[in-house]
């Protein structure tokens, strides 16, 4: 019989960015006939806790701390009652709970702090946020394991007083049973959006936010435009429509209006990489891109600014430019653009290799089951051994 292993996941929130989203996607892959999981978010109620709930059968408590920090208390509730083998936080506040609780559980479960935040423009954020980032340094000695997304991230936390001699450096995975090459989804896309099937087209996929760097996308697009105006430029991503006033004022200011598709949150993501020729990314701090990884792995290649591990990435199957750089960034596009069709296609095929022999989800999830059946033998190891030296104390 074997022993299920009780794990709970304590997120700072399930809103849908890239450490929100690939939990959900590691979630639905572990295997439920060794691991028995809950997931506790600290904010609200949101599309990916009905997800997990509904389609995964995974309980979800959401927290709402923000409406009410005294829901906290909730937290130590929940988990006495689930009493978990390992206690696994994503993002800094999921992994500071669960250290704090853990002392109070029975089974002094081992702590997992998932840390997926880029810290290459933090000294910009407000005081308060650099303070809180030194305390959770000061405490980074106490969990069992700190994993890092990227080798980047890693480094440069330590550069705020994280103690990273327990550290892991584990990469995010792609589901390559979903995203892969679809020619029929490439067409159906490309069809519902008046784009010619032989046009050229550049597409992003991320959330609106100033990270993100959309208007430097749109500023390239501008550029690129001159040479090349039949070039299609696709936007996916919560809040990327036409409502949004600051992106639309690029588009208008630049006469973009044909070439721009911006479709806004969407739940075909792979059908729409499929209608990209080259995928995008223009963020001005990251640590291990999805949608890199995702664009690779349906042999899209990729153009994206020099932050987080992107080099480590895309290494020879894509090109990295500058930050904040939207000269060089078009000019990589137009390279792109203008490359012999074979030459870009051996691009394409380069990057789907790469992202299937380093990138994908079945990796990441046996690299996560592995650590955790290690921690939780050690525990019992240790904790039995406790037992065996009380009696000659």
């Amino acid at each position: 019989m074997i022993n299920v292993i009780k794990i709970a996941h304590i997120s700072t929130g399930l809103e849908t960015g890239g450490a929100e989203v690939q939990l959900t996607r590691l979630l639905e892959k572990f295997d439920k006939n060794k691991f028995e999981m809950i997931v506790i978010s600290l904010d609200k109620e949101t599309y990916l806790a009905d997800k997990i709930r509904n389609e995964f059968n995974i309980p979800v408590h959401s927290l709402q701390l923000k409406q009410n920090p005294l829901n906290i208390r909730k937290a130590y509730t929940i988990l006495k009652e689930f009493n978990p083998d390992i206690i696994h936080g994503t993002m800094y506040e999921g992994g500071v709970v669960g250290t704090v609780f853990n002392k109070f559980l029975p089974n002094k479960p081992p702590v997992i702090w998932t840390v997926h935040e880029g810290l290459e423009h933090y000294r910009q954020e407000i005081f308060r946020k650099q303070v809180q980032l030194r305390i959770w340094g000061l405490i980074s000695n106490l969990p069992d394991c700190m994993m890092y997304v990227s080798h980047l991230n890693c480094e440069q936390h330590l550069n705020w007083g994280f103690k990273n001699k327990k550290a892991l450096v584990m990469t995010n995975g792609v589901d390559t049973d979903v995203f892969k090459p679809n020619p029929a989804a490439r067409t159906n896309i490309r069809k519902s959006l008046s784009i010619p099937e032989d046009a050229f087209v550049i597409g992003i996929t991320a959330r609106f936010h100033p990270v993100k760097n959309h208007a430097g996308f749109l500023r390239a697009a501008a550029i690129l435009n001159k040479a090349h105006p039949d070039v299609h430029f696709i936007m996916a991503g919560t809040d990327i429509d036409e409502n949004n006033t600051e992106l639309m004022e690029i588009v208008n200011a630049n006469n973009l209006n044909k070439q721009v598709h911006m479709l806004g949150n969407r739940e075909d993501i792979p059908d729409i990489v499929n209608a990209y020729d080259v995928a995008a990314l223009t963020s001005i701090g990251e640590a291990f891109p999805l949608t890199l990884g995702e664009a690779m792995a349906t042999a899209v290649p990729c153009v994206a600014t020099n932050v987080g591990d992107n080099k480590f990435i895309i290494k020879d199957t894509g090109r990295v430019v500058p930050v904040s750089d939207d000269q060089a960034l078009a000019n990589a596009w137009q390279e792109l653009v203008e490359m012999d069709k074979d030459k870009f296609k051996h691009l394409g095929e380069a990057a789907l290799q790469r992202a299937l022999d380093n990138f994908t989800l079945k990796k990441q999830v046996q690299e996560h089951e592995s650590l955790y059946e290690s921690l939780h033998n050690h525990n019992i190891e240790k904790r039995s051994g406790f037992r065996h030296a009380e009696p000659s104390a």
